[in-house]
């Protein structure tokens, strides 16, 4: 074998996550070539969610029936198909394709290859917790290593195809051959059907990551489009990988923290990072707005989501897996949601009004939120 089977899987997680925002840089450039506004852009970036929910939702349990290896190649082939379409036809009428791929291909992969590392791993007695690791860490480098790549090249030269689109088409044929050399576990069988679970006293800890996360979806759909006002598009990507990076890369520390205090340190630092971005896009600075996405970043795959995590599964008992799936749930339809809405708000009182809504409607249910969570 070319590589030991958790690294080629580890690789596969990164390939699929590496994917979804190679082309974020250029998100709002398709837009405007098209003439889009602010929530039709959003609701385009949205089709994301409506691949990856029904999958994730429906389909949750499908590795367990048919086994982890198809499911990884199927996925990863996504991923290629996504990255194909838009290389070939980069416009928003292809990105809509090609983000409803991605959605698959995450949903597919997330719990698929986090399974399948622990399989591979055994016996190792902390197989368990090295899986997560791993998995944490391929999707956190690659949410934003696509994103930080493509950005890196368009300060250099503005095209609408970059290499990076290129590249990553080269890397991910070969992560697909390299996921036919893998061993084929048994399928431990089981329901395909995995539907969502929302234990009791769940309710702040999901809110707090749906917040979160939208507070994510908002900066990725709506800010560029603020950036590019001052002349700073392809300084947008650096948003993401800060977003996405500080929290994931702190999760070591922030696993020795009580769960329940972490939850709320992330209640506290969206809305404080999210008025920074809303003070940046109104100035103008983007040391501002990064500042900004640095503490939503902090709050997102950081203290919220790893408190969080922790917590809903303490709460989930022996339904853990579906109360994991019930709050990665709330995420991402937070994620997806409130930006189509701020991002048609923001089309009839500007941009810097709607961010301004947003952050005191995410306030009030900070202060909600932390009065009820015990």
């Amino acid at each position: 074998m070319l590589m030991p089977p958790f690294r080629i899987i580890s690789f596969a997680l990164l390939l699929v996550t590496l994917a979804v925002n190679v082309s974020m840089p250029l998100f709002r450039v398709y837009a405007a070539d098209a003439g889009l506004n602010n929530g039709q852009t959003a609701l385009v970036l949205a089709a994301y969610i409506t691949g990856m929910l029904p999958c994730y939702v429906f389909l949750g349990g499908i590795s367990d029936r048919i086994g982890r290896k198809p499911v990884l190649i199927v996925s990863v082939f996504c991923s290629f198909l996504a990255t194909l379409v838009i290389t070939i036809l980069p416009n928003v009428t292809a990105l809509v394709f090609a983000r409803m791929l991605q959605g698959v291909a995450l949903a597919l992969s997330m719990g698929t290859g986090t399974a399948y590392l622990t399989e591979v791993l055994y016996p190792d007695k902390n197989a368990p917790t090295k899986a997560a690791n791993l998995a944490s860490l391929s999707t956190a480098i690659g949410f934003s290593g696509g994103a930080l790549a493509t950005t890196l090249y368009l300060l250099v030269d503005f095209q609408l195809v970059p290499p990076t689109y290129y590249l990553l088409l080269g890397i991910t044929f070969i992560g697909l051959v390299l996921l036919f050399t893998l061993p084929n576990p048994k399928p431990i069988g089981g329901n395909i059907l995995r539907l969502p679970y929302f234990p009791k006293g769940s309710f702040p800890i999901n809110m707090s990551i749906a917040i979160c996360w939208a507070a994510t979806g908002t900066v990725i759909a709506i800010i560029p489009t603020q950036l590019a006002k001052f002349n700073l598009t392809p300084y947008a990507g650096f948003c993401l990988v800060l977003i996405n990076w500080t929290g994931a890369f702190l999760q070591p520390f922030i696993r020795k923290n009580d769960p329940k205090q972490s939850v709320r340190i992330g209640y506290v630092l969206v809305p404080l990072g999210f008025g920074l971005v809303v003070l940046g896009s109104h100035l103008g600075q983007l040391w501002v707005i990064l500042s900004g996405a640095t503490l939503i970043g902090l709050a997102a795959y950081g203290f919220s989501y790893v408190g969080g995590l922790a917590l809903i599964a303490n709460y989930g008992g022996a339904q853990r897996a579906r109360a994991v799936s019930g709050y990665m749930f709330m995420g991402y339809i937070g994620f997806g949601i409130p930006a189509i809405f701020l991002g048609y708000l923001s089309d009839h009182v500007g941009i810097v009004n709607a961010l301004l809504v947003f952050e005191v409607v995410i306030s009030a249910l900070t202060v909600y939120l932390l009065r009820i969570f015990r």
